[in-house]
């Protein structure tokens, strides 16, 4: 099986063994690149003036300045800003997934998709000076089997058998088995010197808490733990000629303040604490930011469209909890959940229900009953795996629980599932089964999500079910997640449109096993296993449609989550004294992305500050906004409220 599927790699993927090797990497050979050598980015503006300074927020308090360490949170912005990885990846929508040389001036791979060898840029370097050598990668790849690195790296990276150094500015990765994303995935390995975190009697997990080296366009300037942090602009930043660097990184600093609080944040951004902010919030995007600072254009409302796949948000139910391991609970539980009436009294009608996994994509969305391929390969694990295959996944999709329905309906569909159960109605009015009531705790990070939760557990109620709310901080709470010590939390599962590796990482067996994994729920399915191998292993795009789908039916008719909601569009605030490239509609991402592709404009900060201090308008202009880009109320990101 694995000598078909290395062949037909061949046939359909695998880039040609050239010698000096290629600039970039596609999934789908050497016709899927865009760019050619030298050629920046088509969204960047390369003639983007460098200067300002950029203040943006982060909420919750952060512990370290280690963003691969398992233990602490870490501030925001060291990863791709102060450290970086071989590869960069382009933002442009009809890319789904393309790699352009970073860190690596080309690349190798071979016919069989089994090894791949980097040639380093010899003027790359470190913060420090020191230069960037094959030796710095294979200690990036390492020391990711230190107990102290966080364990999604060891499940993403774990098909690297090997890395070796042929020379100072060559190396090599040896594979474990054919995976079509493995050649790529190498190439998001963030690089560590070695001089740095290698030392001899050093804790990647505790004594690096203080420092950050990295190959990036910025170094840590000055922080206090819990309340900011600022990044300063490496003027001698080796990479800052490459063309795929053209018109990015242009403020001479990025600031992050900390809240602990999301309406001291909000009014924060409204007095010009800070710049920007991606609102998550449905009721703030609807009835705040409409003030006179708004209509007098001082700072700009902006929903920016994107064609992500949604993935899927919801409350997430911890199997590791016994009243979580039957399906029929977990069923009843996602019934209770009415979200017809959220949308309408909670979200201003903004929002699509979750129907999916890998929703927002007609591609990879399982719709109608499955047929064909897809149809087979349920039959096929339902087969070797029935206990853990449901057989309405042979059917169509459930979508979200009850969704169309009448709450009253689906909580008497919800009550006939536990009666079946064996679940009876208590004194109290809870349920209880073997002496164990069905009762459980649900926290939350942020206090605003209450208001969402508090009618879920109203509902609950009528059926028996009692589900206590707990607001707890976001140190505590990460610490919770890592080690799956809760009941019910609200998740998200971000998917790419070529989903891979990193469904190990949300739903396998050993991942259930593993702290700090993102398989929150604990799932233990030995179908979903199988799945996931064979994601991995595919050879064309349409095997991996046909894996995905599938995967999507078990998830789905599982019940593991109770689907929350979507939305196509991001919602950006922002004051009104930066500009940014004009882009195209296949360029989406780059609207949004501040950080890296936007520019100081001095003539706009000059006129807002001599607006702001007579008390005038300042003209309504956002420069460069597509014309698909729209304005006014709605609601985005991937976590409304």
């Amino acid at each position: 099986m694995t000598k078909l599927l290395i062949t037909l790699a061949a046939l359909f993927y695998a880039l040609p063994a050239l010698a000096g090797g290629s600039h970039g990497l596609s999934l789908y050979g050497p016709k899927g690149l865009k760019y050619k050598p030298g050629e920046p980015y088509a969204y960047a503006n390369p003639k983007a003036p460098k200067g300002g300074q950029l203040v943006l927020a982060d909420f919750g308090a952060f512990t370290k300045l280690n963003p691969y360490s398992l233990k602490g949170v870490a501030a925001p912005g060291l990863a791709g800003l102060v450290f970086q990885t071989p590869m960069d990846s382009s933002a442009d929508d009809d890319e789904p997934f393309s790699q352009y040389g970073s860190l690596v001036e080309s690349v190798e791979l071979a016919q069989d998709r089994l090894s791949l060898t980097y040639y380093l840029h010899k003027n790359a370097k470190f913060s420090d000076g020191h230069p960037v050598t094959a030796d710095d990668f294979v200690f990036s790849f390492e020391i990711i089997s230190d107990p102290e690195y966080h364990p999604f790296y060891k499940q993403y990276f774990k098909d690297i058998a090997r890395v070796e150094k042929i020379d100072t500015h060559t190396v090599k990765y040896h594979f474990a088995l054919f995976n079509q994303e493995l050649p790529l995935i190498t190439g998001q390995m963030t690089i560590f010197p070695k001089h740095i975190y290698g030392q001899a009697g050093k804790s990647f997990g505790s004594d690096f808490d203080n420092i950050a080296v990295g190959t990036g366009p910025y170094v840590v300037d000055k922080y206090e733990f819990g309340k900011y942090i600022t990044l300063k602009r490496d003027t001698n930043w080796w990479g800052r000629d490459l063309a795929i660097n053209q018109g990015r990184y242009n403020f001479d600093r990025i600031t992050y303040k900390i809240y602990l609080d999301p309406i001291a944040m909000r009014e924060a951004f409204k007095g010009g604490d800070f710049d920007a902010e991606m609102i998550n919030s449905s009721r703030d995007w609807a009835l705040d930011y409409k003030g006179d600072f708004v209509k007098k254009g001082y700072y700009l409302r902006e929903e920016v469209p994107h064609q992500r796949i949604a993935g899927m948000q919801g409350y997430a139910m911890n199997l590791r909890n016994p009243v979580f391991q039957s399906r029929k609970v977990r069923a009843a539980i996602a019934l209770a959940f009415d979200y017809e009436w959220s949308n309408s009294n909670l979200f201003y009608g903004q929002y699509t229900r979750n129907e999916n996994y890998f929703d927002n994509n007609p591609e990879m969305k399982a719709t109608g009953v499955p047929t064909g391929k897809v149809l087979a390969l349920l039959t096929e694990l339902r087969k070797k795996y029935p206990g853990d295959v449901p057989k309405t996944a042979l059917t169509k999709p459930p979508g979200a629980p009850g969704q169309g329905q009448l709450l009253e309906k689906n909580l008497q569909l919800a009550g006939a599932l536990l009666d079946s159960d064996g679940w009876e109605i208590g004194a109290d009015g809870v349920r209880e089964k073997n002496g164990r009531k069905l009762k459980f705790q649900h926290i939350l990070v942020s206090p605003m999500f209450e208001r969402i939760s508090e009618p879920f557990k109203n509902n609950l109620k009528k059926i028996g079910v009692d589900m206590a709310i707990k607001v707890v901080q976001v140190a505590e709470y990460e610490e919770k997640l890592r080690n799956f010590k809760f009941d019910m939390i609200v998740a998200s599962y971000p998917q790419s449109r070529s989903p891979g590796n990193e469904q190990r990482n949300m739903w396998s067996s050993e991942a259930a096993d593993t702290p700090g994994s993102r398989n929150l729920m604990g799932i233990k399915n030995a179908a979903i296993d199988d799945l996931i191998n064979k994601i991995v292993q595919t050879a064309t795009r349409e095997e991996l449609v046909v894996c995905i789908q599938a995967l999507d039916r078990i998830l789905m008719h599982q019940f593991y989550m109770v689907p929350h909601w979507y939305i196509a569009y991001d919602r950006l605030v922002y004051w009104n004294r930066f500009s940014r490239p004009k882009i195209n509609a296949s360029q989406t991402p780059v609207l949004g992305n501040i950080i890296e592709w936007w520019w100081w404009d001095e003539d706009k900060a000059a006129r807002l500050r001599k607006a702001r201090a007579a008390g005038k308008a300042f003209p309504l202009k956002s420069a460069a906004i597509s014309a698909g880009s729209r304005t006014g109320p709605g609601s985005g990101g991937g976590s409304g409220r």
